[in-house]
């Protein structure tokens, strides 16, 4: 699930040594088993070039902002942290003016409001395209080759991503929706799981379920493909993902089918076993700056990202005892609060921290 830019800096710096030494096939595992053993001692080993270094730094800033700070419950602690972490992306930025991670890093950490960041995510789009379009055509080796077709794409790919889960914060649903399915129809398999936001859109936008389940179905190469390593987690296999549950549970809930609402709560309370207290407190993790933050698929931190992802869903209507919003019938509903009652005392409210560089 999601880019991992650990993993993503080791390929990196992998292809470029190959380069350099005219290793080929690139398939050569030995040589691949080498380099990657310097990277986990010391990746300054495989650093040559200023974009290399660029890009090891973007790195170096994701673990930070994505997967420490959240964390880190002393604010000035925190503030030191994420200031390291911005100091990165500048230097990422003025060592290669190409690294489009960086740029959009760093303005996530600059922008003075959402709104802002997502007018400049769409006014530099093209830019993006037009160095994506560049490295596309300037493939003369079989090193080029390779890198633009899978390591050179996902800049671009990151940024759509973006703008459509930006775009849904801000509330601009049909945006969010319309760039979800242009990622999709550049990249079908959808390595940046955009169709998670494009999911969520659809149920703000109040689509009915069957036009959701044609969605699921007109995108099944993404739904399909396999994760990182070919491994899934064996829950995930038996129901959808926590976005697309949540989103039907959404669309029931809006056409007041309450017993639709109950079966779609029910099967992803089977889907995501002991899910009571992350069903109940729906606490907000900061969205990933890099891109969605690496989890198990299947597990109570996958449910917890999604329902963070989803709280323009759960919270409409707050504030209306009239009116209760979804968040509190989840929370309130007797599926939920019963198994509350049996449950120990535990945390799975808070999301485990997770690691850039896991298999997961």
């Amino acid at each position: 699930m999601a880019f991992d830019p650990i993993q993503e800096d080791c390929l990196r710096l992998v292809l470029g040594a190959m380069r350099r030494e005219r290793i080929y096939p690139l398939e050569n595992a030995a040589f691949i088993e080498r380099c990657m053993e310097d990277f986990h001692a010391d990746p300054a080993r495989l650093i040559v070039h200023d974009r290399d270094r660029s890009f090891h730094l973007v790195a170096m800033a994701t673990e930070i902002v994505d997967y420490r700070v959240p964390f880190i419950m002393d604010d000035s602690a925190a503030d030191a942290e994420a200031a390291k972490a911005e100091a990165q992306l500048r230097e990422a930025c003025e060592l290669d003016p190409a690294n489009w991670d960086a740029k959009r890093m760093l303005a996530a950490l600059e922008a003075e409001s959402n709104d802002a960041y997502v007018s400049y995510l769409l006014d530099h789009r093209a830019d993006v395209e037009a160095d994506l379009a560049r490295v596309t055509s300037e493939t003369s080796t079989p090193y080029d080759r390779e890198f633009a077709g899978d390591l050179g794409r996902r800049p671009y790919l990151r940024w759509l991503a973006a703008i459509a889960s930006r775009a849904l914060i801000a509330g601009q649903y049909r945006l969010a929706l319309a760039v979800a399915e242009e990622s999709l129809a550049y990249a079908p398999a959808d390595p940046a799981d955009v169709r998670h936001t494009a999911m969520l859109a659809m149920a703000k936008l109040e689509y009915p379920r069957a036009e959701l389940d044609q969605f699921y179905k007109r995108y099944g190469t993404a739904y399909a493909s396999p994760l990182i390593l070919g491994r899934r987690h064996h829950l995930a296999e038996k129901s959808p993902d926590a976005w697309t549950l949540i989103a039907q549970l959404a669309c029931a809930y809006h056409d007041f089918d309450m017993a639709g609402a109950t079966r779609v709560l029910k099967q992803l309370m089977r889907a995501y076993p002991h899910s009571a207290e992350a069903l109940y407190y729906q606490a907000e993790f900061p969205d990933g700056v890099f891109c969605r933050v690496n989890v198990e698929p299947g597990s109570i931190d996958e449910l917890i990202l999604a329902l963070s992802e989803a709280t323009p869903l759960l919270q409409e209507g707050l504030g209306s005892p009239s009116n209760a919003c979804l968040s509190t019938w989840i929370a309130t509903h007797e599926l939920v609060q019963r198994e509350l009652d049996g449950a120990p005392n535990a945390s799975a409210h808070v999301l485990h921290p997770p690691h850039a560089g896991s298999d997961a």
